[in-house]
C-alpha cells in the first residue's frame, strides 16, 4: 500500500513539473493558444486530484494526518499550492506569470516530499491530537497564502521596473496589471495572515495540553511571531502604504517563511521536528 501511495505523489509530481516546464517555456516565448492554455491547467487539475488521493490514501492506511514529519509537510504544502493555483487562475485571463512561479514551486515541493519516510508515527500527541492536527494542516495552509502573495509581489516589481524603465516589451505585455498583482498580493497576505493567527493559537493550546504552559519559548515560536509581526505591520499599513515598499515588505516576510520552514525546522528547532 504504501507503494502505491508514493506512486501517487510521483505521478502528482510529474503532472506539476511538466505544468510548470510549460508555463515557463510560454512566457519566455511568444506564448501559446487558449487550447494549450486550458491543457496545463488539466494537467494541474489531474496532478490535483491523484495527489489528493494519495494523501487521502495516507490517511486511511496509517490512521494520521498526511503531513506527520518535515518532508511529508513540503509534499501536502505542494498540494496547497496547486490548489491555490487553480482557484486564482480564474482571476486572470491569462495566468502564465503567476504559474511560472508557483507551480516550479509546488512542483519542488512535491519531490521533496517524495522523499518523506511513510511510516507510523506512534506518538498519539501527534498523530490523534485534533489540536495538533489543526495546527499543523492550518500552517501549511497559511504558507501556501504566503507563496501566493510572494508571487504576486514578486511580479509586482518586475513589472513595475519594466514601467519604469520604459521598454515596455514581452514582460509588460505577459504580466497583469500593478492594481490585479497588488490586489492579488493583498488578499493572498490576508487569508495567510488568518491562517497563521489561527495556527499560532490552536500551537499554543496544544502545547497546554502537552506541556502545561502556553509556550515553550522554541525558537520556531520566536521566528513564527517575528513574522506574524511583518505581515500584520503589512496589513495595517497597507491603506497608506501600497507599492514598492509594501512589496518588498511580503518578499521580506517570505524569506523569513522559508527560514522557518527549512533552516529553523530541520536544524534549530527542538520541539518541531515533525513539520
Amino acid at each position: 500500500m504504501l507503494i502505491v501511495i508514493r506512486v501517487f505523489y510521483i505521478v502528482a509530481f510529474v503532472f506539476y513539473a511538466a505544468a510548470a516546464g510549460a508555463y515557463l517555456r510560454d512566457f519566455l516565448t511568444r506564448g501559446s493558444g487558449n487550447d494549450a492554455r486550458g491543457a496545463r491547467l488539466w494537467m494541474i487539475r489531474f496532478g490535483v486530484l491523484l495527489h489528493f488521493v494519495g494523501l487521502a490514501a495516507c490517511v486511511f492506511y496509517l490512521r494520521q494526518a498526511p503531513f506527520m514529519g518535515v518532508f511529508q509537510g513540503f509534499g501536502f504544502a505542494s498540494w496547497v499550492l496547486a490548489v491555490m493555483f487553480l482557484r486564482i487562475s480564474r482571476s486572470f485571463e491569462d495566468a502564465t506569470s503567476v504559474g511560472m512561479i508557483i507551480m516550479p514551486l509546488a512542483a519542488l515541493f512535491a519531490l521533496v516530499g517524495m522523499f518523506a519516510a511513510l511510516a507510523k508515527v506512534t506518538d498519539p500527541l501527534l498523530s490523534a491530537n485534533p489540536w495538533f492536527i489543526l495546527h499543523a494542516s492550518i500552517a501549511l495552509f497559511g504558507y501556501g497564502a504566503f507563496t501566493v502573495a510572494f508571487t504576486g509581489a514578486a511580479l509586482y516589481l518586475i513589472l513595475h521596473r519594466e514601467i519604469k524603465s520604459k521598454h515596455l516589451g514581452n514582460v509588460f505585455q505577459r504580466l497583469p496589471s500593478l492594481d490585479q498583482l497588488d490586489h492579488m498580493t493583498y488578499m493572498a497576505v490576508t487569508v495567510g495572515f488568518v491562517a497563521l493567527t489561527i495556527s499560532i493559537f490552536t500551537g499554543m493550546v496544544w502545547t497546554m495540553l502537552r506541556l502545561g504552559s502556553l509556550l515553550q519559548f522554541d525558537i520556531k515560536e520566536i521566528v513564527t511571531f517575528a513574522n506574524w509581526l511583518i505581515f500584520a505591520f503589512y496589513l495595517h499599513s497597507r491603506h497608506g502604504g501600497r507599492g514598492r515598499r509594501a512589496a518588498w515588505l511580503v518578499i521580506l516576510g517570505f524569506l523569513v517563511i522559508l527560514i522557518n520552514f527549512l533552516l529553523v525546522t530541520v536544524l534549530l528547532s527542538s520541539t518541531h521536528a515533525y513539520i
